[in-house]
């Protein structure tokens, strides 16, 4: 049986009185791909929000290995808890490198001692190729950020999140904007990374969820409305009701 790395119980925020995020409960299990779902506005980046101390909770609890994090400092989440987040619009350094964006990462300047007794050894020299090699960009490693193709951008950053060794890995939308061949191979990608992560992946595109989720969880309207396997799921009449079915009221 697989062990639970995190759970969420009874979480709830309130921004003004709407409730973003209400009574929801989750389990995530280690090393596996936990994929949310579900439409605009269903609270899905405010559960990331409040998973990473970005946002905080009126009310529930973030039990991560058993230890409640829910209200804690986003920068504590991220280096204590071992948490990495990769947003949906890419966020690189234009100026520098493929190279130096995942070397940066991996140094994790969080202070002045670390920054000038960092040395580019051999060791961190075979991790920055490793990554390299994970997101397919060995070969533009001396090409600027800038020349990059949007899903190229896309992979550096998850290998920027990769550099920070992270525990759990969330990735909203990772294939948004993304071709086709782009997005089987960010499936791909995803699914090499889990065993030694564990991941929660945001997205909408249904061929890349089932392409890669263990676990499928819908939310609507701050709540979860099901959850299983994207078999499962999809064939969920509610699901389709309110998410799923196409301009003809036809289920995906």
């Amino acid at each position: 049986m697989s062990e639970t790395l995190l759970k969420i119980e009874n979480l709830s925020v309130s921004f003004s009185g709407f409730h973003a995020v209400s009574e929801v409960d989750l389990s995530v299990e280690r090393g596996k791909i936990h994929v949310i779902i579900g439409p605009n506005g269903a609270g899905k980046s405010t559960l990331m929000d409040l998973i990473t101390g970005k946002t905080k909770p009126t009310e529930g609890k973030i039990l991560y290995n058993g230890t409640d994090i829910a209200g804690k400092d986003p920068g504590m989440i991220a280096s204590k808890y071992k948490i990495g987040r990769k947003f949906q619009g890419p966020n690189v350094f234009d100026n520098m490198t493929v190279y130096e964006n995942i070397e940066i990462a991996l140094k994790g300047y969080t202070s002045i001692r670390k920054a000038f007794t960092y040395r580019r050894t051999e060791k961190v020299k075979e991790k920055i190729k490793k990554i390299l090699n994970q997101i397919q960009l060995y070969d533009q490693r001396d090409m600027m950020a800038t020349e990059l193709a949007h899903g190229q951008r896309q992979w550096l950053e998850i290998g920027m999140v990769i550099a920070q060794s992270p525990e759990l890995i969330i990735l909203d939308e990772p294939a948004a904007g993304m071709t086709d061949v782009e997005t089987y191979k960010t499936g791909e990608m995803v699914k090499q990374l889990a065993g030694k992560h564990t991941l929660i992946v945001i997205e909408h595109d249904m061929d890349f969820v089932e392409q890669i989720a263990d676990t499928v969880t819908v939310l609507h309207q701050g709540k979860v409305l099901a959850e299983g396997s994207f078999a499962e799921v999809k064939k969920n009449p509610e699901v389709v009701r309110v998410y799923l079915q196409d301009e003809n009221g036809e289920g995906f």
